[in-house]
């Protein structure tokens, strides 16, 4: 049964879909240590979902992924955005639509990375 890390399949996959990858978080230290996870070849626009984490323990996930979607507009000319934690995921679809670039998700990545494995 292969196993992988839990961001590998997406920054596999986002390394080979671009050179210039908006990273969205919603944890900060995500940020701190996500990026050197990249090949050095890959340029990371970093960008914080500020209150988003906050909305999501409180069970708020309508105003999550709200929030999730209004930073990624602060994520130019890149492209595309990788959501950085598998609780952004449900955001991608709002985040496609904010920004007009693909967006790659933790799961999503890891379910087409096994399937090619198996």
């Amino acid at each position: 049964m292969p196993v992988l890390k839990p961001n590998e399949a997406m920054i596999e996959q986002a390394a080979a879909r671009g050179r210039k990858i908006g990273l969205l978080a919603t944890f900060a230290p995500t940020l701190a240590s996500m990026p050197q996870e990249f090949p050095a070849s890959v340029k990371i626009v970093p960008k914080l979902a500020e209150g988003a984490l906050a909305a999501l323990d409180r069970g708020d996930r309508g105003e999550h992924d709200r929030l999730v979607a209004e930073a990624s507009r602060d994520v130019r000319d890149c492209d595309l955005i990788a959501l950085a934690q598998y609780s952004m995921a449900p955001a991608a679809a709002l985040v496609a639509e904010a920004t007009r670039r693909p967006v790659l998700t933790t799961p999503d990545s890891a379910v087409t990375k096994l399937k090619q494995m198996l």
